[in-house]
Protein backbone atom coordinates (compact mmCIF):
# COMPACT_ATOMS: atom_id res chain seq x y z
CA UNK A 1 0.00 0.00 0.00
CA UNK A 2 0.94 3.37 -0.88
CA UNK A 3 -0.52 6.49 1.75
CA UNK A 4 1.18 8.90 -0.54
CA UNK A 5 -1.49 8.25 -3.39
CA UNK A 6 -4.39 7.16 -0.62
CA UNK A 7 -4.24 10.10 2.13
CA UNK A 8 -5.78 13.55 2.05
CA UNK A 9 -5.85 16.81 4.02
CA UNK A 10 -8.24 15.53 6.58
CA UNK A 11 -6.59 12.57 7.58
CA UNK A 12 -5.29 12.38 10.89
CA UNK A 13 -2.56 10.39 12.43
CA UNK A 14 -1.86 8.97 15.59
CA UNK A 15 1.47 8.11 16.91
CA UNK A 16 2.28 7.04 20.85
CA UNK A 17 5.28 4.54 22.41
CA UNK A 18 3.94 1.69 24.29
CA UNK A 19 4.54 -1.10 26.31
CA UNK A 20 7.37 -2.07 28.68
CA UNK A 21 7.52 -3.08 32.22
CA UNK A 22 4.97 -0.41 33.55
CA UNK A 23 2.92 2.60 31.84
CA UNK A 24 4.45 6.05 32.16
CA UNK A 25 2.39 8.56 30.66
CA UNK A 26 5.70 10.85 29.99
CA UNK A 27 7.54 7.88 28.09
CA UNK A 28 4.29 7.46 26.03
CA UNK A 29 4.17 10.75 24.90
CA UNK A 30 0.92 10.20 22.27
CA UNK A 31 0.69 12.99 19.28
CA UNK A 32 -1.34 13.12 16.75
CA UNK A 33 -0.87 14.77 13.33
CA UNK A 34 -3.82 16.80 11.39
CA UNK A 35 -2.65 16.80 7.56
CA UNK A 36 -4.78 20.16 7.46
CA UNK A 37 -2.26 21.30 9.71
CA UNK A 38 0.44 20.47 7.60
CA UNK A 39 2.02 21.93 4.20
CA UNK A 40 2.06 19.91 1.43
CA UNK A 41 6.01 18.96 2.05
CA UNK A 42 4.53 17.94 5.64
CA UNK A 43 1.86 15.67 3.85
CA UNK A 44 4.57 13.85 1.73
CA UNK A 45 7.25 13.32 4.73
CA UNK A 46 4.51 11.80 6.59
CA UNK A 47 3.23 9.93 3.73
CA UNK A 48 7.29 8.26 2.73
CA UNK A 49 7.54 7.61 6.29
CA UNK A 50 4.01 5.74 6.79
CA UNK A 51 5.06 3.71 3.48
CA UNK A 52 8.38 3.36 5.10
CA UNK A 53 7.05 1.44 8.57
CA UNK A 54 4.51 -0.50 6.40
CA UNK A 55 7.54 -2.76 5.92
CA UNK A 56 8.78 -3.14 9.46
CA UNK A 57 5.10 -3.36 11.03
CA UNK A 58 3.90 -6.40 12.88
CA UNK A 59 0.66 -8.35 14.61
CA UNK A 60 0.08 -5.62 17.63
CA UNK A 61 -0.28 -8.85 19.90
CA UNK A 62 3.83 -9.48 18.84
CA UNK A 63 4.99 -5.94 19.01
CA UNK A 64 5.74 -5.08 22.81
CA UNK A 65 6.37 -8.63 23.89
CA UNK A 66 7.46 -8.84 27.35
CA UNK A 67 9.41 -5.09 28.52
CA UNK A 68 9.59 -4.23 24.78
CA UNK A 69 8.46 -0.99 23.73
CA UNK A 70 6.74 -0.38 20.56
CA UNK A 71 5.12 2.47 18.36
CA UNK A 72 1.34 2.81 17.79
CA UNK A 73 0.57 4.15 14.43
CA UNK A 74 -3.37 5.08 13.90
CA UNK A 75 -3.99 6.19 10.45
CA UNK A 76 -7.24 7.64 9.93
CA UNK A 77 -8.46 8.70 6.46
CA UNK A 78 -11.11 11.02 7.40
CA UNK A 79 -13.31 11.61 4.76
CA UNK A 80 -12.98 8.13 2.60
CA UNK A 81 -14.69 5.13 2.73
CA UNK A 82 -11.64 3.53 4.70
CA UNK A 83 -11.45 2.84 8.08
CA UNK A 84 -8.85 3.62 10.25
CA UNK A 85 -5.33 1.77 10.07
CA UNK A 86 -3.28 0.80 13.11
CA UNK A 87 0.48 -0.35 12.79
CA UNK A 88 2.83 -1.76 15.59
CA UNK A 89 6.62 -1.17 14.55
CA UNK A 90 8.69 -2.78 18.03
CA UNK A 91 10.81 0.05 19.41
CA UNK A 92 14.37 -1.38 17.83
CA UNK A 93 13.03 -1.91 14.24
CA UNK A 94 11.74 1.95 14.69
CA UNK A 95 13.95 4.14 12.03
CA UNK A 96 15.03 6.94 13.33
CA UNK A 97 12.74 9.34 11.24
CA UNK A 98 10.14 7.55 12.90
CA UNK A 99 10.97 8.30 16.46
CA UNK A 100 11.63 11.78 15.32
CA UNK A 101 8.31 12.50 13.95
CA UNK A 102 6.54 10.89 17.31
CA UNK A 103 9.20 13.36 19.31
CA UNK A 104 8.83 16.41 17.28
CA UNK A 105 6.23 16.18 14.47
CA UNK A 106 6.43 16.95 11.44
CA UNK A 107 8.50 19.74 10.83
CA UNK A 108 10.21 20.82 7.70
Amino acid sequence: MSYQHSLNERTRVRLAREGGVAYMPALARPREIAFHDCSLSQRKKVCRLLDEVEQLKCPGDQAGQGDQRYFRIVIMPVGSDSEAITLHVPEHRAPESLVALWKNGPGD
